[in-house]
């Protein structure tokens, strides 16, 4: 599911990385004693951005603290924050639970029974998101809509990603006030359009053959005419990520902290690297096929 948004480790201090991989480890914890075990494995970087940014944006109290990782038996640093780790576990959770749902009305053959096998555990994960009531609306509502398009055969890429970013936006602001509300709703719009966008981009040669909706094929009719406006695509995904900078930088201030170079490192380098990644994958398949 998903898990473009991730930072470039090599580009981070140590101490930042490692706080990175602190924050996923608190979250994954909390996920898992909150919600259910097994939601520890559907966890991906894209929620672990989203605390990361809560973190940022909120300006939280934090603690790190060294324990036990019940599947490496070892002790991790492990970022506490339980405020913002409650909201981003039962967003996950919700998101995943209506995620599935509408993959099953998309889903064909083998593929869909596996995942409908699945549904009991996301079930009993979306129950005990119930610590935001507003929260299930927030996701639902979007969702919805966008499997709508879909379903329509919308040809306007920038139409079925508007679903997607105000469900981030939402996502991304709920309970802020002020400008970081009015930073949250930005960076969440665009990081959830780049997100939309991206795995449309990604999966357009799979959906071609499978028959299966995306935004770029029924605008451009064909994967070859996917294929030749590539950089027109490509541009759209880096100034979503360029515009989710120019919002986040009104939020920072002169002096970039910890927090700070790590949202920078996720939504530029990061998104950049994301673009990169799909382009190879892209360019591996064409070379496989031709051989």
């Amino acid at each position: 599911m998903f898990g473009y948004i991730r930072p470039v480790k090599s580009e981070l201090l140590v101490k930042e990385a490692d706080f990175y991989g602190a924050v996923y480890c608190g979250l994954c914890r909390y996920s898992g004693k909150h919600l259910t075990h097994f939601s520890r494995f559907l966890l991906n970087y894209d929620f672990t951005f989203l605390a990361v940014l809560r973190l940022s944006l909120a300006e939280s109290a934090v603690t790190v603290e060294k324990k036990r990782c019940p599947y490496s038996l070892k002790k991790k640093p492990t970022v506490c924050c339980d405020d913002v780790f409650a909201y981003t576990a039962n967003a996950f959770g919700l998101f995943s639970y209506y995620k599935l749902e509408d993959d099953l009305l998309d889903g064909k053959g083998l593929k869909r029974l596996g995942k409908k096998m699945l549904l009991p555990f996301f079930r009993r994960m979306k129950k005990r998101c119930n610590k935001f009531p507003e929260m299930e609306s927030m996701i639902r509502t979007p969702i919805e809509e966008l499997h709508r398009l879909e379903a329509e055969g919308c040809d306007s890429p920038d139409r079925a990603a508007d679903c997607f970013g105000r469900l981030m936006k939402e996502l991304t602001a709920y309970g802020l006030e002020g400008v970081p509300k009015a930073v949250a709703e930005q960076c969440g719009y665009h990081v959830g359009r780049f997100i939309y966008l991206i795995d449309a981009y990604d999966d357009y040669g799979k959906d071609a053959e499978n028959g299966n909706y995306n935004p770029f094929l029924c605008k451009y009719g064909s994967p070859a005419e996917v294929e030749a406006h590539a950089e027109e695509i490509r541009q759209t995904l880096i100034d979503s990520m360029n515009v989710f900078s120019h919002s986040y930088a009104l939020a920072c201030g002169p002096t970039l902290t910890g927090l700070n170079r790590i949202v920078f490192n996720i939504c530029d380098l990061g998104g950049r690297e994301a673009v990169g990644q799909v382009e190879e994958r892209k360019k591996n398949r064409t070379t496989t096929k031709g051989t």
